[in-house]
This record gives structure tokens, sequence and C-alpha cells, in this order.
């Protein structure tokens, strides 16, 4: 009988966070969107060093910069996003 609650529990407890993980992630992809949005300053459709300057992507702008022309397009910066995501994701199983 124990059992029985243990495992009703747990369910319970699963599914809530199931849920919280699939909106975090959506509410990441979102927040990724409206970055950009915020540091395109001159909305010419990638981002310079002095655009991202004083940002968490300041670190990690050579990194984004896949082609190394010393922009970051939204392609790169999406791609930068996804692959950020799936480390995480990989990490957290």
């Amino acid at each position: 009988m124990k059992k029985r609650y243990a495992v009703i529990a747990g369910i319970a407890i699963a599914i809530p966070f199931g849920t919280a993980l699939s909106i975090s992630q959506a509410t990441a992809a979102e927040t990724a969107s409206a970055s950009w949005a915020t540091m395109d300053a001159d909305a010419d459709g990638s981002l310079s060093p002095e655009e991202v300057a004083g940002t968490p992507w300041e670190a990690k702008f050579d990194e984004m910069d896949k082609n190394g022309d010393g922009k970051v397009d939204k392609d790169e910066f999406q791609r930068y996003m996804k692959d950020m995501q799936s480390s995480q994701d990989s990490e957290e199983q």
C-alpha cells in the first residue's frame, strides 16, 4: 500500500516538473529573441562587439561569431542558443 502512494506521489511531482521544464525552455527562447531585439541597437541584423559591451554576451562574442567576421548575425546567435540549450539538457540527464 505504501509503495502505491509513493508511486502516485512521484508522478504528482514529476508532471508539474516536466511542464515547468517545457515552459522554461520556451521562456529561454523568448528571452533570447528579446535580447536580440534589445542588443541590435542599429537594427542592421547583426551584433557588433560594441552592441554587446557590458552584457553577458560580451564574453561569449567570439564563441558566437562562428565565421569570424567580427559580427554575430541572427543565425549565429540562434545556433549558439540552441547549442547552449542542448549542452544544458545533456548535463541534466
